[in-house]
């Protein structure tokens, strides 16, 4: 089962291959399994990769996740760490 929102910006996909068998696609699919959007003022940023801890343990996909912590926090508490204004990081407008 595939549930796809146009609203959803994908940032990353898996192929599955077509296989031999009655429930199968007749081609290959490709299933989103990084996205972002918006819902309302916030931000959502939905990550499916890895099904063990090890696998975001460091490289590509920890730098993934927490930049996309990072954009759904709005990166309010980095900002305030750094010294920077928080106002710099908000949404711009309203966003429904």
């Amino acid at each position: 089962y595939l549930h796809v929102d146009a609203a959803n910006h994908v940032l990353a996909t898996t192929r599955f291959p077509t296989v031999t068998w009655y429930h199968s696609a007749n081609d290959p699919v490709d299933i989103p399994v990084a996205w972002t959007r918006r819902w309302g003022l916030g931000r959502v940023y939905y990550n499916a990769l890895g099904h063990k801890a090890n696998v975001i343990d460091n490289g590509t996909p920890y730098e993934m996740l927490r930049r996309g912590v990072l954009w759904a926090a709005q990166s309010k508490a980095e900002a305030q760490a750094s010294g920077r204004s928080v106002k710099d990081f908000q949404s711009p407008g309203n966003h429904y």
